[in-house]
């Protein structure tokens, strides 16, 4: 983020010449597809963790009868 944040200073400069704005936005655009991709990772990684421990949940989880006064035999 702050590689892309001095990559737009650098082209929002009066003095920048137009050959090094175009190799500033190539590589401002490979940071960004860079990142979204380490986000779709990421994304994909905590679905998995989620998708992992839901079951868990549920398994763990005791039913109950509404009509339970909250006596058990065992």
């Amino acid at each position: 983020m702050e590689r892309l944040d001095s990559i737009v200073k650098r082209i929002d400069s009066p003095d920048t010449a137009l050959e090094e704005m175009i190799s500033l936005v190539e590589e401002g655009l490979q940071l960004i597809r860079s990142s979204r991709e380490t986000l779709r990772k990421a994304e994909l990684r905590i679905n998995m963790l989620e998708n992992d421990a839901a079951p868990q949940q549920s398994e763990n989880r005791v039913e109950t009868d509404p009509r339970d006064n909250g006596f058990t035999l065992f």
